[in-house]
């Protein structure tokens, strides 16, 4: 949540002086002591002081911000039915994905108060997921999903308004980190709202496969992957990754998960050859590709370098 006027002033004072009392804050700012005792316990709430002592939640690299889930698979008809059944969704996968390279994140997602929802965010946090910020909802269960051949058949999980509720209720999070990778339809929940504040420097990140209608809100990303089947309609990509860098958006890669790597900036367009057994779904494991690529860039490697390391992310 956004913080007042008076929360930022406070924050600032106890981050000069930590050891400065509730009396001596209330003498300072003119206000009641038990005026103050209300900022700090809002403070507390909103995820900025984690407890007594003023201890501070400091910013964080990565935050990823998504859907979990458990896919039940089918393949098959009939008597040669197979069905399989695995934890994943955009967040988990891109959070194990990071994991592997050895990098931490926060993960900001909902899931309900059942056992499958414990059951996820246990696996995350075997390999070091942050899971404080996950938001639990009271009455609906973790999402699910059945996915056959020709896509998802049916789903249950959250609508818009229930990711917006989780959203505001961990927007410090969302607003303090370098790194925001946001699973794209959810990436207009915070697109606007967010790159409209003037102190975000926030760099956000999604991917999208291009197929059908554009989502809203991918100009709003610093780092925005879309995925191809394949490069015949090279110019027709292009021409959109301009677009886009036009209406904001500052580094697009449009990849086919093959052969080529296409960058487009505001250097102009560059074309990246895949390195050899490195090839992927561009479609399925885009948002893996994705998070490779922030790993690379946040660890500080050139964006060529960090495209390497992308086009050889494994699937967890």
């Amino acid at each position: 949540m956004k913080l007042t006027a008076r929360e930022r002033e406070i924050v600032e004072a106890l981050q000069k002086h930590p050891l400065i009392s509730q009396e001596e804050l209330a003498q300072h700012f003119g206000i009641s002591r038990s005026s103050v005792a209300v900022h700090i316990s809002n403070l507390m709430k909103k995820g900025v002081i984690l407890g007594k002592g003023y201890v501070f939640n400091k910013r964080v690299s990565i935050v990823v911000l998504g859907q979990v889930c458990l896919e039940i698979i089918v393949r098959g008809e009939q008597e040669t039915c197979q069905i399989d059944m695995q934890n994943s969704g955009f967040a988990k996968d891109v959070c194990m994905a990071l994991s592997g390279y050895g990098t931490s994140s926060k993960l900001v997602t909902m899931v309900g108060n059942d056992d499958l929802g414990t059951q996820i965010l246990n696996e995350l946090q075997a390999v070091d997921v942050d899971v404080a910020n996950i938001y639990r909802h009271p009455s609906k269960r973790t999402c699910k999903k059945i996915i056959t051949s020709t896509g998802i058949l049916c789903e249950e999980g959250y609508n818009r308004d229930d990711y917006q509720q989780a959203i505001n209720a961990r927007e410090w999070v969302v607003a303090n980190c370098d790194w925001l990778i946001v699973e794209t339809r959810l990436l207009e929940l915070v697109g606007g709202r967010m790159t409209s504040r003037p102190d975000y420097d926030t760099s956000i990140c999604s991917a999208w496969y291009i197929d059908g209608r554009r989502p809203a809100a991918l100009n709003k990303a610093a780092l925005l992957v879309l995925g191809v089947d394949s490069f015949n309609d090279y110019e027709h990509y292009v021409t959109l990754g301009q677009n886009l860098l036009q209406e904001g958006a500052q580094n697009i890669v449009i990849t086919d998960g093959k052969d080529n790597m296409v960058l487009v900036s505001q250097s102009g367009v560059a074309d990246y050859h895949l390195p050899p057994n490195q090839s992927f779904d561009s479609r399925s494991d885009l948002h893996l590709f994705l998070a490779g690529l922030v790993y690379g860039l946040s660890s500080g490697y050139p964006m060529r370098q960090a495209l390497r390391i992308a086009s050889g992310t494994p699937r967890p």
